[in-house]
Parts: C-alpha cells; structure tokens; sequence
C-alpha cells in the first residue's frame, strides 16, 4: 500500500496530485490545494503506507562527478563508499544542506558500457550523482517525522529525477530541455551531459494565456480541433494573435536563458492545444532549428489500465519503477 504525493508548486496555491493504492481497492487518483506542511501531517497519519514524495525540483541541489579508476581487482563496495565519502567532504565546503540520496550511472569498464560496478576490474568509468534537499524543505518533514532519514517507508525525489533517466536511458537523449507548463507557472529543466545542469521558473503558466483568451471571448475554443477554429475566422485570428503573443515571450525567457539550442521535452496539458504546439515549434525552431517533442505518452510504460493526462509523465514514469511497477501488477 502506498501514496504518492506529486507536487504542483505554487506559493499563492498550492496543489498536490495524489495516487493512492490499496490491494483491494486498486489505484485511486485525486488532487489536494494543499500547502506542503498539510500534506505531510496527512502522510504521518497513515504510517502502514508507504510514502512517496515527488516534489518540485527547486527544493534540491544536484552535483556530478565524472570518476575514473583503474584497478588490477575487483571494485568493491569499499571503493564506492570511500569516493563518495571523498565527494561528501568536497562538498562541505559547497553547500550546507542535507544528502537524500546518491545515484551512479554511465559505468563503462575496459571502454564498454556495463549495468554493474562492483566486480568490475581494469580501466573503470562511472559518473557519481549526489541529490541534496534543502533545509527548509527537510525542516517541514522533520517537524512531524523528527528525524526523515529513520523512516524507511518514506521516500523523497526531485520530481524530474526519474523522467530524466527515462529518457537517457530509453531514447538515448544527454542533452535537451524538460520543459512544463503548468497553471501558474513555467518551468524548465536544462540537462546536459545527462545531469541538471540550470533549473529556472517564471511566473507564466497556461493561466496567463487563458486569461487572455477570457479577455478576448475565446475561452471555448482553448482544445476545439483546428477544422473547429478555421470554421470561424474571426475566431481563429484571435486564437491564434494570443498564442503568438504568448509564444513569443515564453521563447524570449529561453533565449534571455541561453537555452534555444537544445531539444525542447514539454509535459503540460497545453499539448492538446494543437495551435499553440504548431506556433511554439515554428517560433523556437527559428534560434536555432532546435524541435519540439509533446512528452505525454510512451510504448515502454506499463499504464496500468488508467487514462493518464499529458502533465502525468513524472508520475506515471515514477509509478514504473521496478518495485511499484510490481506492487501495481500484483507480481510482488
């Protein structure tokens, strides 16, 4: 049995999406406009669940380290547990929040890619993740929990974590852009080398663009098809005068970022706008003949018999990791 509590983050509102599973009852889905703090106290009052927490990126710092090793034996776990402890004093004098967790990846031995590293011998490359949460964040969880890190069934991610290695891993991707758009905000997640590299909001989200469809007395054709729209032409300029306006500043914030010359990923329900797609992928592609791809779906996800929305992709990829994906199927 478990719950997962996906962060929507908004400090005026804030709003959590929820998938909760019971054996007999299945997976149920929901929503809470609720401040972090509240749903906390509410995960500390079921503790025969488990709890998983996806939470917005900017509560957490991420470092990288590129490590060679060449030995003549076998790696060990003592080799692991004495680089990362090297890391973790490197770091000290870096930042001053809390370790969550470390991640290792891109391990090639002898120049070949390979899943393990312990057993591995002769001339050894892996890349070293270390996940730090920040204080405050850790101060709301310890405020109910005392101290996180003694509560096994209580997990805490970064909620692109898992959609990043997805996308290494399955579409062989290192550098691109994760961008969301959700109510209220904007959100983009650079990667390059296959690790966060700038994580920036701005305050711009599908709320601003519906207002000017309210503004405009348009609201009705926000998802109407584009035969729908091109039946009305007044309409359709005014449909289409408000997605260039917001389209052209949302491709401004990214060129004022430096961050035009990569691969747009987008998770948001603004990709069932089909105008709003076909505009953002004319305007972006003129920087840098860059392209857009609507992130939403994915034949190597087990989708559990559900109908998932386009801004679900974190959850949903989360949900098919190894351990939940079983729980799910009932092949624990």
């Amino acid at each position: 049995m478990f719950y997962l509590w996906h962060e929507e983050f908004d400090v005026k509102h804030p709003k959590f999406r929820i998938v909760k599973y019971q054996k007999d009852l299945g997976m149920q889905q929901y929503a809470v406009y609720e401040s972090l703090q509240n749903v906390i106290n509410q995960s500390f009052s079921y503790p025969e669940y488990n709890h998983y927490f996806l939470l917005d990126d900017s509560r957490f710092h991420f470092f990288r380290f590129d490590i060679f090793k060449e030995l003549d034996r076998p790696f060990t776990i003592d080799d692991i547990n004495e680089i990362t402890h090297e890391r973790l004093n490197y770091l000290k004098e870096i930042t001053k929040e809390e370790l969550l967790f470390t991640n290792v990846d891109s391990i090639f031995v002898n120049w070949e890619p390979q899943k393990y590293l312990i057993g591995a011998q002769g001339q050894i490359f892996f890349r070293l993740y270390l996940i730090y949460i920040n204080r405050d964040t850790l101060l709301e969880f310890n405020k109910h929990y005392g101290n996180l890190f003694s509560h096994k069934h209580l997990k805490i991610f970064p909620e692109s974590f898992r959609t990043i290695s997805f996308l290494k891993r399955k579409l062989e991707r290192d550098s691109f852009l994760l961008l969301y758009i959700k109510e209220s905000y904007c959100k983009v997640v650079a990667i390059e080398d296959g690790f966060y590299k700038r994580i920036e909001h701005i305050n711009f989200g599908i709320n601003f663009l519906m207002q000017m469809y309210k503004d405009n007395q348009i609201v009705k054709y926000r998802y109407k098809t584009s035969e729908e729209i091109d039946a009305n032409p007044l309409a359709k300029n005014l449909v289409l005068d408000n997605i260039n306006f917001y389209v052209e500043y949302l491709c401004k914030w990214l060129d004022d970022l430096k961050l035009t010359n990569k691969d747009i990923f987008i998770i948001s329900p603004i990709i069932k706008n089909w105008n709003f797609m076909d505009c953002f992928n004319k305007k972006y592609t003129t920087y840098h003949n860059k392209y857009i791809v609507p992130f939403h779906s994915s034949n190597q996800l087990e989708m559990f018999g559900k109908q998932w929305e386009p801004g679900d992709m974190d959850t949903l990829i989360f949900l098919n990791g190894s351990w939940i994906k079983k729980e799910l199927l009932g092949e624990e």
